[in-house]
């Protein structure tokens, strides 16, 4: 356990997603160990993470124009608040260049994301105002936006609409990367038919393992595998385990059910095609093992035990992420 506990601090360790954002607009405060949630800066350090993906979730469709993006710029600003305060331990990253440099100085890389496409208010523009204000990521929705299908929903527009299109060619322009997850499958498929760069699902997991709409089919796995992406797995109970999401049983899953949603998802689309996308702080009771990022090495202890080779275990725990970051994010 002592050779994994370095090798897991010699990695760069990777988180998609979380949803802290929402605590901290709300005022938490991550400078300090919470016994609420999940994610706190010294159980950041405590669990090796030197990236993390923090989520503006801006809420469910149908709020009045200008709700979103006012409510994203706030979520923004509680971040970069946060990041101030703690900038001997967290800085914001825009570039690949600027991960490096924060690994180099022992700081984490914070990463900011808009989960929800509603929040650029139908306006090609906003995109651009998000952008400049560090946003490298968006979850195109979370639930169906005017140009866009959502997973639980019924089909409005059969996948993207002409302005759907547009939005996702506008982000491969900037530079912002593509997050199919709660996308429908027929949005997926147009995403991957439009898109130029690489895109991921920021936060699902294996659709054979658990059934749940919100996971990733064996095609769309493979598809988005040979675009240079990549499917980072969920640890939502209701995602990970079947019995759980139909309500057969009450007590969260092992973590061996995540290395067994990540053993699926290499199989089928190649070790390059898995990675970390917890969404701490957007769920109830987390995986035991994986109780909050302090856990992390949970998974590096498991991945060493199942027999996976210290390069497969390196790109699953960052590597695969950070070659969508580097290929995307660099212009």
């Amino acid at each position: 356990m002592e050779n994994i506990d370095s090798f897991h601090k010699s990695l760069i360790v990777c988180d998609t997603h979380c949803d802290t954002a929402m605590r901290m607009v709300e005022g938490f405060d991550i400078t300090n160990r919470s016994d609420s949630g999940h994610v706190d800066i010294p159980r950041l350090i405590e669990g090796g993470l030197d990236v993390q993906v923090f989520a503006c979730w801006i809420g469910k469709p149908g709020e009045p124009k200008g709700h979103y993006s006012t409510l994203a710029k706030k979520m923004i600003n509680a971040i970069y608040t946060q990041f101030g305060k703690n900038y001997n331990f967290i800085e914001p990253v825009l570039k690949f260049s600027d991960i490096e440099k924060s690994n180099k100085n022992g700081k984490i890389a914070g990463i900011i994301a808009i989960e929800g496409g509603q929040a650029i208010e139908d306006d090609l523009y906003m995109l651009d105002v998000f952008y400049g204000l560090g946003v490298r990521l968006m979850t195109i929705v979370w639930g169906s936006t005017n140009w866009a299908d959502a997973s639980r929903e019924p089909e409005k527009f059969n996948g993207l609409t002409d302005f759907g299109k547009s939005v996702i060619k506008e982000m491969n322009r900037l530079g912002m990367i593509v997050d199919v997850s709660h996308s429908s499958d027929k949005t997926t498929w147009d995403v991957l038919e439009i898109s130029t760069e690489p895109i991921i699902a920021s936060h699902s997991s294996a659709q054979a393992i658990c059934g749940h709409p919100r996971n990733v089919n064996d095609d769309l796995i493979k598809a988005i595998s040979q675009s240079g992406g990549a499917i980072f797995i969920n640890f939502c109970p209701e995602f990970l385990d079947e019995d759980f999401w139909k309500g057969t049983k009450k007590e969260a899953p092992l973590i061996d059910k995540v290395i067994e949603h990540i053993d699926h998802i290499a199989n089928v689309g190649g070790i390059e095609s898995v990675g970390i996308g917890s969404d701490y702080d957007g769920m109830g009771p987390a995986p035991i093992g994986l109780e909050d990022v302090s856990k992390f090495p949970n998974i590096t202890k498991k991945l060493t035990e199942k027999g996976y080779k210290e390069d497969e275990i390196t790109k699953v725990m960052g590597g695969n992420f950070l070659r969508v970051f580097e290929k995307v994010c660099n212009k």
